[in-house]
């Protein structure tokens, strides 16, 4: 069984570094539900475990030319997982203790500069692309994303459906999409839209 997930991993790693979209929407729906709660165990933050996942995958998805070479994804994404998550934990601290900056930049898990510097860019244009949303449409993606509400609180709150908490989100994500392709960066849209449910 665990040989037959591997091979079967591989060869979604083979397909996302050709590109392949729907691969990388299988590995995320196969992947997430293992790695999340992982997350929200060590950061003890439901919004803040979304964040790591979103940047978890889009990380991957950046760097996907080099997922071919992969011998055991589980083990490389996991590896990222907790990187990316000591990385968090870590910066939590040196901005709780007042600390010096400098001690942030001596992370475990260190990007090749070139996707480094693709993922600020993309993450600087993701934001940019949320000031462009109309004040209600913000509001929505603000409340699911950095609040870590879930679709039924936000309609609550917010005196609105359910579904047009959803059809709301599902629109935020694709603007983004959009804003980025317009930047020339692709990213699939499960990375943005994933928590809409």
């Amino acid at each position: 069984m665990q040989e037959s997930t591997l091979l079967d991993d591989k060869k979604l790693f083979q397909a996302i570094a050709e590109g392949d979209e729907a691969a990388f929407e299988i590995l995320f729906h196969r992947y997430v539900p293992k790695v999340e709660p992982v997350i929200r165990k060590m950061v003890q933050s439901d919004a803040v475990a979304k964040d790591l996942v979103q940047d978890i995958f889009l990380l991957l998805w950046l760097g996907r030319t080099k997922l071919a070479e992969v011998e055991t994804p589980a083990n490389w994404i996991f590896r990222i997982v907790y990187n990316r998550t000591y990385s968090w934990l870590e910066r939590e601290s040196v901005q709780h203790k007042n600390l010096d900056q400098t001690s942030i930049h001596q992370q475990p898990y260190s990007l090749q500069t070139e996707e480094h510097v693709l993922f600020n860019e993309t993450s600087r244009l993701v934001k940019e692309a949320i000031l462009l949303l109309p004040p209600q449409t913000q509001k929505i993606y603000r409340m699911s994303r950095e609040e870590g509400l879930k679709n039924a609180e936000i309609a609550e709150s917010l005196q609105i459906s359910v579904n047009t908490v959803k059809n709301t989100l599902v629109t935020a994500g694709k603007s983004v999409r959009v804003h980025l392709e317009k930047h020339g960066i692709v990213v699939p849209l499960i990375v943005l839209t994933f928590y809409v449910g």
